[in-house]
């Protein structure tokens, strides 16, 4: 009996000021896996993460947790399930990283209630799973872009939530920093969470994503494993462009060309 995936999406449709940004989103992820959002700009990434943490509600159409339309969960119950890791991850106010981190306990807290001894070794242990307990003490918007993401990535695990969603983690990251985050993926994969990431880097995504949701105009064109993901005539016909894939010791990498 095949297992119930923790996460789906059935016909979701979603527009903004009547203008269309996604129609008939079907669309399932199984536990424990990194499944990547991917698609050229403008084809509904974003959108699709913010509709699956409800941010944005759909106009029509279902998702799923575990089975159970997501409506029927009180907001904060919610926030402990799916958390979000947003794409600008850069901050304007002072506050020291470890008090960052501490607002992920937040779905888990009651009104004015303090932290206890329990949260605070949550605290610690996202802090030390994401590497930076280092930076415990400094002030978050005295980071830099790999170190705030990897802050923001600590947070969302103080949630405990299962589900993480997010959007773009490696946009504005070098190569160390951009590997870094997918091992930590990997590894948090590995651990039974589920990960839903978009991600415009398609050699990444193929290296690292279990399955891969190929978006083109607000439409799913292909929903699937990450292998087949990439065919040549699928990657023409959504990014204009032609690929190659070539084996190595260290996995597959794509290599793109017009």
């Amino acid at each position: 009996m095949t297992e119930q995936p923790i996460l789906q999406i059935e016909k979701l449709d979603f527009a903004i000021g009547g203008h269309t940004i996604l129609k008939d989103i079907n669309c399932c992820f199984a536990t424990g896996g990194i499944h990547g959002l991917i698609g050229p700009n403008g084809s509904g990434k974003s959108t699709l993460l913010r509709n699956i943490c409800r941010i944005w509600e759909p106009q029509s159409g279902r998702v799923l947790i575990d089975g159970r339309d997501y409506r029927r969960f009180p907001r904060k119950t919610l926030s402990q399930m799916v958390t979000l890791v947003q794409q600008d991850t850069r901050l304007d106010f002072s506050i020291p990283v470890s008090d960052f981190v501490a607002m992920g306990r937040h779905p888990h807290l009651k009104r004015l209630q303090w932290l206890h001894q329990r949260d605070r070794d949550i605290i610690d242990e996202a802090l030390r799973v994401t590497g930076t307990e280092i930076f415990r003490n400094r002030l978050i918007n005295e980071l830099s872009g790999g170190e705030a993401q990897l802050v923001s990535l600590a947070r969302a695990l103080a949630t405990e939530a299962p589900i993480i969603l997010l959007d773009e983690p490696t946009s504005a990251l070098d190569i160390l920093h951009k590997i870094e985050i997918m091992e930590l993926l990997t590894g948090l994969r590995n651990a039974g969470k589920t990960i839903v990431i978009s991600i415009h880097d398609l050699d990444l995504a193929r290296r690292y994503c279990d399955t891969v949701t190929l978006l083109q105009e607000g439409r799913v064109y292909y929903h699937g494993m990450a292998e087949d993901g990439f065919a040549e005539q699928r990657i023409k016909e959504v990014f204009h462009v032609g690929v190659d894939e070539i084996s190595t010791e260290h996995g597959v990498s794509l290599l793109f060309y017009r």
